[in-house]
């Protein structure tokens, strides 16, 4: 349990100590700068493991597979740099995340799609970001003068990889569309992403507290009371990296300012859902993205360099989870990827990994709808008085992404160093 006002000696002021609530990438990100600049993080995750939205599993065949983030690429310096200093190998999957083989719909190819995704900058650089923020993705394609198979296949691989239909998504994902259709090589960490935040909360002993949901924090310049289910605590400040989506079940006293509260109800949450189905016989890697069906399907290699005997899936979206009944399980969603993928022998014992049932977070990740504003990722990392924000939801153009956990950690981490020690400190 975490200790009290009693358990501390009030004639020894001791470094200050901060309360991180939650145990993901970027508490943990957090926890591990504060420690290290001398200050005493103490973390309260709800949860009754580390790793937050980050939970890796490994199937009766040997096959390790990630139930929630997954991908990393080479440009993730703060995860490769994390991962390297604790020592843990980041694995080559074989496959890039942004290169997809589009099947059905309209009709489309790789090439045909590359093509004109490398368009998209051209004939998007007469229109003011302004005006993309304020419409939707399928608003702003249904103007472009695209091949009609490749803007179904754009429009239907930015809804999967936003997990929000085009129809509610910011036209600014089309923007940065060149790099989300990317064919560098992926990676992950080898024997699973989770190996990160496991690694990171064993260089914390005692400073971690499962199953330990906060309830109430009441704030003052003079610091913070943090109320739990089994008691309260006093701290010098908090660190708060929970999800936007479940931010308002914790009751601040006084109440968040309007500007931190306004930013944070508009933050928008994707619904996802993945699939495991193990294989009977070694496939080559694959990447193929089911353009009617909302989801892509993949095929890669594990941390020995081999391609693991499983075929994982990812269907993005609200109506893409209803179409393929994903609230009654996994039996449709595995008929339509054995229709899909022929070239895949299925074996049984699939696995299906859910997140809007999850009541730490009750979806998959932030996304960014019309609504979003331009001013928005500014203010959800402004601190407020002795409360700090973290989360990927705060990380701006790393949103969505460990990678953006992780650097939104070491960013609030570096703001209450700097207000500790009075110099500034990189984050």
């Amino acid at each position: 349990m975490p200790t009290t006002d009693a358990d501390r000696d009030p004639g020894r002021p001791g470094p200050a100590r901060v309360c991180v609530v939650g145990a993901g990438f970027a508490g943990l990100a957090a926890a591990g700068a504060l420690a290290d600049g001398g200050l005493e993080p103490l973390v309260l995750e709800a949860r009754d493991r580390v790793g937050g939205r980050v939970h890796s599993r490994r199937l009766p065949n040997g096959a390790v597979v990630e139930l929630g983030a997954e991908f990393a690429e080479d440009d993730h310096q703060t995860l490769v740099a994390t991962a390297a200093r604790l020592g843990l190998a980041m694995a080559p999957m074989g496959m890039a995340y942004g290169d997809r083989d589009p099947r059905g719909g309209l009709g489309t190819d790789r090439a045909t799609v590359r093509a004109e995704v490398a368009r998209l900058g051209d004939l998007l650089a007469g229109r003011p970001g302004p005006d993309l923020l304020g419409r939707s993705v399928a608003e702003v394609l249904a103007g472009l003068p695209l091949d009609p198979g490749a803007r179904e296949a754009i429009a239907a691989r930015l809804q999967v990889s936003a997990a929000q239909p085009v129809t509610e998504l910011s036209a600014a994902a089309l923007g940065h569309a060149a790099s989300s259709f990317s064919a560098r090589e992926s990676l992950r960490v080898a024997g699973g992403n989770q190996r990160l935040a496991l690694a990171l909360a064993a260089r914390l002993p005692g400073a971690v507290h499962l199953g330990t949901p906060v309830r109430a924090v009441a704030w003052s310049e003079a610091g913070v009371r943090v109320a739990t289910d089994g008691g309260e605590l006093a701290a010098d400040a908090c660190l708060l990296a929970v999800p936007a989506s479940v931010m308002g079940r914790i009751a601040f006293d006084p109440p968040l300012p309007s500007w931190k509260a306004g930013a944070l109800a508009r933050v928008a949450y994707g619904h996802a859902a993945k699939l495991f189905v193990p294989l009977r016989r070694v496939p080559p890697p694959s990447a193929v993205l089911s353009v009617p069906g909302r989801y892509w399907s993949w095929t890669a290699n594990g941390a020995d360099g081999a391609v693991q005997l499983v075929v994982s899936a990812f269907a993005g979206s609200a109506p893409a989870l209803t179409a393929l009944q994903v609230a009654a399980g996994p039996a449709t969603w595995r008929r339509e990827l054995a229709a899909g993928r022929p070239d895949l022998d299925l074996a049984d014992g699939e696995l299906l990994s859910t997140w809007d049932d999850d009541p730490w977070v009750g979806a998959a990740y932030s996304t960014r709808t019309p609504a979003f504003r331009p001013g928005d990722p500014g203010l959800l990392a402004r601190p407020v008085g002795p409360l700090h924000f973290a989360g990927e939801h705060t990380a701006g153009p790393w949103s969505g992404l460990m990678e953006g956990a992780l650097r939104s950690g070491q960013r609030a981490a570096a703001e209450l160093l700097s207000a500790a020690t009075g110099r500034p400190v990189r984050g």
